[in-house]
């Protein structure tokens, strides 16, 4: 008894070339995809919304807050590994070393406050939960910015006009290793904040992944 041939499937040339233009236009379409998320533009594009953008608010880490006593600093994280003393400015400054995060507290009066954060480890939440180890978009969307609008994610200007202008300044900055937020009219409850300064927070990641962050609010 014979046995039954599978029946194969002949392509002719025409069939060919059609299946290899479908390949090559989905190439086509994921390149522009990957190309307009990481080019950069030559204009910033404004994708705004207030009570989103970044704010004082969000320069936390842990249950501590910007402006902090260094009280409550020793309470929260105990006593440094390391504690560098300096001046700047006119000021004088401590750098608590811990670690993978170094707190930086300026003089205010007969005290000192929390003016910075640098961080390399998921054991400590800044705002909006997010953390060392959080997906880059999912930052991104915490603070809704469009993903698709470049370099620039939003702003009224750019980062050379800040320590010009005397209005309202903020923008979003992102580049294909780290994501920026600056904001200058940012206000606190009381006298702790430095005029003429630029609050401004980063992230800084690979592969997608955050692997440090770091915020501060002082004299530039």
């Amino acid at each position: 008894m014979k046995k039954n041939k599978k029946n194969k499937v002949h392509y002719n040339k025409k069939d060919i070339k059609v299946i290899l233009g479908i390949i090559v236009l989905f190439f086509l379409i994921f390149l522009i995809i990957y190309v307009r998320n990481f080019r950069n533009f030559g204009e910033v594009k404004l994708n705004t919304n207030k009570k989103d953008i970044f704010a004082i608010s969000d320069l936390k880490i842990n249950n501590l807050k910007y402006s902090s006593t260094e009280e409550e600093v020793i309470e929260s994280f105990g006593k440094a590994k390391k504690v560098d003393n300096y001046s700047f400015n006119g000021f004088n400054y401590k750098k608590f070393e811990y670690d993978e995060l170094n707190l930086t507290l300026r003089e205010y009066y007969d005290d000192y406050i929390l003016v910075g954060v640098e961080t390399t480890s998921s054991r400590y939440k800044i705002s909006r939960g997010v953390r060392v180890g959080s997906n880059i978009a999912r930052v991104m969307k915490k603070y809704k910015i469009d993903n698709k609008t470049g370099s620039y994610l939003y702003g009224n200007y750019n980062y050379e006009e800040m320590n010009e202008k005397d209005d309202n300044v903020y923008m979003g900055i992102r580049t294909k290793l780290k994501v920026s937020y600056y904001n200058k009219d940012a206000k606190a409850d009381n006298d702790t904040f430095p005029m003429d300064s630029i609050q401004k927070m980063e992230f800084e990641y690979k592969n997608g992944t955050v692997y440090k962050i770091s915020w501060s609010y002082d004299y530039e």
